[in-house]
């Protein structure tokens, strides 16, 4: 069984995701979460019928990255569940993140881009993720100890804060493939403005990397184990391919 109440779910918002009231009220109700943290960077102010939803609201926009700094800041329980905004997915996603958190030796737990807005859910399985998923899922669905989050810089606001948890943590992160997981991915940040910014931000994101990288004893070897992984997969599709031709009548 999965531990209760462990979670403080982070999620910021500008009101422009239909998901957000289903996804509050998903995260709410279930038994990992003891609150759901709203900021809402939009001036319409926001209103949840559940006890253990607290909304903060900002005077004006502060955009994604600060807003996770303050959510971790004000976060009370032991372990985070940063979400965007837009993301909706099985309830036992949650469970499966909580027995992996309370784990030692273990990362973030993301999930596998590849397996979104799936029409059905496959066996749950988690492997070692590596830096590939940056940019594709990774920043969506974060859960991690507390401790373990370290402040995004001030100069990136919406870009690369995934990048700058992903190589601040101690030990590799994983991620998650199998359950139901559906957003239109980035709903807000695929604006023209947010679009501008990340342009803008996107060399300073990856000087941060280049500077991080090798600083945390796993980077190489996931590096290594990936392209093992990559190399693999590319022969088994060959390997395939040729079985095909081969075949009788193929």
């Amino acid at each position: 069984m999965a531990p209760a109440q462990i979670f403080s779910v982070i999620i910021p918002t500008l009101q422009r995701s239909r998901e957000l009231h289903e996804l509050v009220e998903l995260c709410a109700t279930h038994p990992t979460v003891r609150e759901v943290i709203v900021v809402n960077n939009h001036p319409d102010p926001l209103d949840f019928r559940y006890e253990n939803v607290r909304v903060l609201q900002q005077e004006r926009n502060i955009y994604v990255n600060p807003a996770w700094n303050l959510g971790a800041r004000e976060a009370r329980a032991e372990f985070l569940a940063i979400i965007n905004d837009d993301v909706l997915f099985d309830p036992v996603v949650l469970d499966i993140a909580a027995e992996f958190v309370v784990k030692p030796r273990r990362g973030i737990l993301a999930l596998e881009g590849t397996f979104l807005n799936r029409e059905h859910a496959t066996r749950p399985r988690l492997r070692v993720a590596g830096s590939n998923l940056i940019g594709n899922s990774f920043g969506m669905f974060m859960c991690l100890r507390r401790e373990n989050y370290v402040p995004i810089p001030e100069d990136l606001k919406v870009w690369g804060g995934d990048d700058w948890l992903f190589f601040h943590q101690p030990w590799p992160n994983w991620a998650l493939m199998g359950p139901r997981v559906r957003s239109e991915v980035s709903v807000t940040s695929s604006e023209g403005q947010f679009q501008q910014m990340l342009g803008e931000e996107s060399s300073r994101a990856q000087e941060y990397v280049r500077d991080m990288y090798g600083s945390r004893w796993w980077h190489r070897p996931v590096d290594v184990l990936v392209a093992l992984r990559v190399a693999r997969g590319r022969v088994k599709e060959a390997a395939a391919r040729w079985r095909t031709r081969t075949r009788p009548g193929g």
